[in-house]
């Protein structure tokens, strides 16, 4: 058997077996068939609305502590996706319907009357259900922005040691939400670099973590300070063309020439660490759009390793030819000093960033 037939194969395995076990939860008590709404964006009168139809248990008080967190965490992993289930979504004035897809996931590109810059509401419902709807939201991006920054999750903006397996699934399972740290210094750029650009440029999160952390990751970066941005996230399981996600550099830098194309207006920081290939991510972006990106910012990763920070350093030549600056930081001071010194930071942030690194 060939991979892709392999691949399939699993496919079909996970669909039957998510099928099934919507079937039997939809009619026990404390579960309910509803839908996950995630941050969209619009440029222009494209708007582009992401949500997930899901079987979920209704929500109770979280358990605290160690045990507490992991039943959390497992629960996220096991989540069950209902799909063909119809979605009517309230967006701008208008009414569009969609179904969901194979893993239930709704992604939809529509049209929409030219929105004032800043945060709307969309709303989402089943349908034949007579569920209430459930309330997302998109972000209109201001036409008058001129720079917009992308950032990874995992180890550019919180602490999760993905280059080290059992810290990774220690911080993952086992640590409480509201005892995860984020790296210092990194809310008070992201602020900075959005004051220096009028209080108009958007952030977009970028991550190849699971969409069934959304909802944490969200509440992490707001009880953080971290400016609102929308959440891109990916689908871990068997797919098309991998056994376990989509490849990191291909998934991040298809999702940011996306961006790029949806907003033309826009040039761009990008922030990422150099444990996920996020230099060659953001590189092929550089390279194939060298005059929309002002600058790269790769953090060091704990522990440091030679490879990892050659492969950077590769990149960060490559794209110094061609005028886009690619740093290998190992805090939010040496990236805030560098933009700073590129006019994309003020005094005050920059002063801002060095006191919060300790």
């Amino acid at each position: 058997m060939n991979r892709r037939a392999l691949l399939a194969g699993l496919v079909r395995v996970e669909q039957a077996m998510e099928r099934s076990a919507g079937r039997f939860l939809r009619g026990r008590p404390g579960w309910h068939l509803t839908v996950t709404p995630y941050a969209g964006h619009a440029a222009g009168t494209r708007a582009h609305l992401r949500a997930r139809v899901v079987v979920k248990r209704r929500e109770r008080s979280n358990r605290g502590g160690r045990r507490g967190a992991l039943l959390a965490g497992l629960g996220r992993y096991l989540s069950v996706e209902a799909a063909g289930e119809q979605v009517t979504v309230d967006v701008a004035g208008q009414q569009v319907t969609a179904v969901s897809g194979p893993e239930g996931y709704v992604d939809l590109d529509v049209e929409v009357p030219t929105l004032p810059p800043g945060w709307h509401p969309v709303r989402y419902r089943l349908g034949n259900t007579g569920s209430a709807p459930v309330e997302g939201r998109l972000l209109s991006v201001d036409p008058d922005a001129r720079l917009g920054v992308v950032s990874d999750i995992d180890d550019t903006v919180i602490q999760t040691g993905l280059t080290r397996l059992w810290e990774a699934v220690r911080t993952t399972l086992l640590v409480p939400e509201t005892e995860r740290v984020p790296l210092e210094g990194a809310a008070e750029l992201y602020q900075g670099l959005v004051r220096g650009a009028d209080g108009r440029a958007p952030v977009f999160y970028v991550s190849t973590g699971a969409w069934n952390f959304y909802d944490m990751t969200e509440r992490f970066l707001t009880a953080h300070g971290f400016p609102a941005g929308p959440l891109v996230m990916t689908d871990w399981g068997p797919g098309s063309g991998w056994r376990f996600r989509e490849d990191s550099p291909a998934f991040k830098s298809r999702t940011i020439s996306a961006l790029l194309t949806e907003c033309p207006n826009l040039a761009w920081v990008l922030v990422g660490d150099a444990g996920q290939d996020d230099a060659a991510a953001y590189g092929a972006v550089a390279r194939a759009h060298p005059d929309r990106v002002r600058a790269i910012y790769i953090r060091t990763v704990p522990p440091h390793s030679d490879v990892r920070a050659t492969g950077v350093r590769q990149v960060a030549d490559e794209l110094a030819a061609l005028g886009v600056p690619m740093l290998l930081v190992r805090d939010s001071v040496e990236a805030a000093e560098h933009a700073h010194g590129l006019g994309l930071l003020g005094d005050e942030d920059l002063a801002a960033v060095r006191a919060a690194v300790k």
